[in-house]
């Protein structure tokens, strides 16, 4: 059976919804706990999030599936745009009319739009430089779109949600 999100098509007309067999167990936590997929957290479609994060982090420590060799990559790994799970420290936050900012030590910046911005912890947000954090998300190549500045980052990962940030260590 499928239980639709509450944003129940996204942009492209596809549906979004949960998918659970006839015992009602949830299709999506099996496949992530056999390391068969990455949790992602897509506003405002995450009521089932502690649930798939529960069900990755058991994959991840078994060593299931995807986990099998660690998926993380560093920034300075990604080679092209589309998801990807990353980890790194935190060189600088910064905030401007295009949200917040944070830039990651090998040429990756994090956005959250001004709107997504209510969403997150501030105070975790504020505390962030110099923090060892895992983002997931697509990765943008923004030499592709408007071009580079000098001193940005040509990789841009924008975060909806809470849950594509985790604070790894500070």
């Amino acid at each position: 059976g499928l239980l639709p999100g509450k944003q129940a098509r996204d942009r492209y007309g596809r549906t979004l919804a949960h998918v659970f067999g006839a015992d009602g167990s949830n299709l999506e936590a099996r496949l992530l706990a056999d390391g068969l997929g990455f949790q992602v957290a897509i506003a405002p479609n995450v009521a089932l999030l502690d649930c798939q994060q529960a069900a990755e982090r058991s994959a991840r420590k078994a060593r299931l599936g995807l986990w099998r060799q660690s998926p993380v990559l560093a920034p300075q790994q990604i080679r092209r745009s589309g998801f990807a799970l990353v980890s790194g420290t935190v060189s600088q936050v910064r905030r401007n009319q295009g949200g917040l900012w944070i830039d990651l030590q090998g040429g990756l910046v994090l956005n959250i739009a001004l709107r997504q911005l209510p969403t997150f912890d501030q105070k975790q947000l504020a505390r962030l430089q110099g923090a060892q954090v895992e983002a997931r998300g697509w990765v943008l190549d923004r030499s592709q779109r408007a071009g580079v500045k000098a001193g940005q980052a040509r990789w841009m990962l924008p975060l909806t949600h809470p849950g594509m940030l985790k604070v790894i260590a500070r």
